[in-house]
């Protein structure tokens, strides 16, 4: 029974299992990430994260290394072999300090939770991915640059997971199944849900779902439409292959995101409104308010019910896990598939306490605040405003996937990726500060061609409303 839990609630156990063609390609990619200049290194560090399914592992101790495990040691070779020029590079910042944060909690709080070995050893190896995938991205991504170099490598990355999952639909059978994905396609009322090299089709789904506007920000760049187009037809395909409601849910965010940008100036009232209706709806309505995840059936076959009560049983066991997290959820009122926390704020909240949710909701509060200050700071280049607000546009398109899903596989990956881009745009001191008096036109009275260096938006924030340069 023990060896059991350990391998459900620790990930204890396993064996290696590592495909030649995965040795040789993780060799490969690794001299790379140690050989390319600094901008280059993140292509091979992506490609051989997320495209590869989480069952190649190799196994050291009681520790899975998977292969985007693997990778981060030769990343973080890189780091500490150019260690020197950290201090003069490094803008520490809020954002770094929650993510930070948040991997200490979580081994903490999960550790005094189920007091074992294995809690403390599993929780290690899950905060290991986290703050070496997010400082390897924070090194290697420091201005706009280097995230549109990020955004083309998802570009490729999403046209194989796009041809894999339509293979799926078409033959049933995952081509990636020779390196440990499953050979046969899920399949919920009639539906093949296709998955990819994911460990599960609705973290593919969400994956290619919020991918789309930053393929967008690509369209106004010189010579990238065709790749845009590129993206933005392999997000789509990807959105559709996995026949989820989570995806299509997180595709209609973006949809909405977009066709909010007319709104930009006034979204604190628009934030308020949202707000009121919702307040205003619960006290009206028979059931609680979050009872509406319970009616999303988009594509059919859909569990809306079983969203709606880990979010109901979250709320009303509120003195259950808010200080270490519980030990007994999947007991809850609601039947034994409560131990699917399919939802990235509740799997926080039930897992890890109150402190974690916290920290994590602090990344994307900050992330935000980011974007909004940089967006503000482009008065006069719309084309760098827009961009901005797509970079905010995939946050929130995440951020309702997460009611649908936790990123527990590679997925992880592509979330601490965006963090760190919108750290690297919005944070970024290599381009030229723009004239003070400039910023002051309003948006619609100068357009700076796309072709124009990027402003300094750190600085700029800087000169125009000061910056906030508190700890967390």
């Amino acid at each position: 029974m023990k060896d059991s839990l350990d391998h459900v609630m620790f990930a204890g156990g396993g064996e290696t299992s590592l495909h030649p063609l995965m040795l040789v390609a993780l060799i490969i990619g690794g001299i790379l990430i140690l050989a390319l200049p600094r901008r280059y290194a993140v292509i091979p560090l992506l490609c051989l994260s997320i495209p590869i399914p989480m069952a190649q592992t190799l196994m050291v101790g009681s520790f899975h290394f998977q292969v985007y495990r693997i990778v981060i040691l030769f990343a973080w070779t890189r780091i500490l072999y150019e260690k020197s020029r950290l201090k003069s590079l490094w803008t520490w910042n809020p954002v770094d300090t929650a993510v930070l944060g948040y991997a200490v909690v979580c081994i903490v709080t999960y550790t005094l939770l189920w007091q074992q070995s294995a809690a403390f050893f599993g929780e290690v190896g899950k905060a290991y991915g986290i703050v070496g995938y997010y400082f390897a991205f924070r090194f290697f991504l420091r201005d706009r640059q280097d995230v549109d170099n990020v955004i083309k490598t998802y570009v490729w990355i999403a046209v194989f997971v796009a041809i894999v999952m339509i293979n799926e639909q078409m033959t049933g059978h995952n081509a990636l199944s020779m390196f440990g994905a499953p050979e046969l396609s899920a399949v919920r009322d009639g539906y093949i849900r296709a998955q990819g090299p994911f460990s599960v089709y609705l973290t593919a789904g969400a994956f290619g779902a919020t991918l789309i506007p930053l393929f967008l920000c690509l369209w106004r760049r010189g010579g990238s439409i065709k790749l845009a187009l590129l993206g933005l037809t392999a997000g789509i395909v990807i959105t559709l292959t996995c026949k989820t409601s989570t995806a299509i849910s997180a595709c209609l965010a973006v949809v909405i995101g977009l066709a909010m940008w007319g709104l930009r100036g006034r979204m604190k009232q628009v934030r308020w409104a949202i707000v009121s209706v919702l307040t205003a709806m619960h006290l009206v309505m028979k059931a609680p308010v979050w009872a509406l995840l319970a009616r999303v059936d988009i594509v059919g076959g859909s569990t809306g019910w079983h969203r709606f009560k880990i979010v109901d049983n979250f709320v009303h066991h509120f003195w259950d896990w808010f200080l270490l997290g519980s030990n007994n959820y999947w007991t809850w009122e609601g039947g034994d598939d409560m131990w699917d926390t399919a939802n990235q704020y509740v799997a926080t909240g039930e897992t890890f306490g109150l402190l974690a949710l916290i920290l994590f909701i602090a990344t994307i509060v900050y992330c935000f605040k980011y974007l909004g200050h940089a967006r503000k700071a482009s008065v006069g280049n719309r084309s760098q405003a827009w961009f901005f607000w797509l970079m905010g546009v995939a946050l929130f398109a995440n951020l309702i996937a997460f009611l649908g899903i936790d990123y527990f596989d590679q997925s992880q990956v592509y979330w601490y990726s965006l963090l760190a881009m919108i750290v690297a745009a919005t944070l970024s001191r290599r381009t030229a500060i723009a004239p003070i008096a400039s910023m002051a036109r309003p948006e619609s009275e100068t357009e700076i061609p796309a072709s124009q260096p990027d402003t300094d938006l750190h600085s700029i924030h800087f000169a125009v409303e000061g910056a906030d340069r508190a700890g967390f």
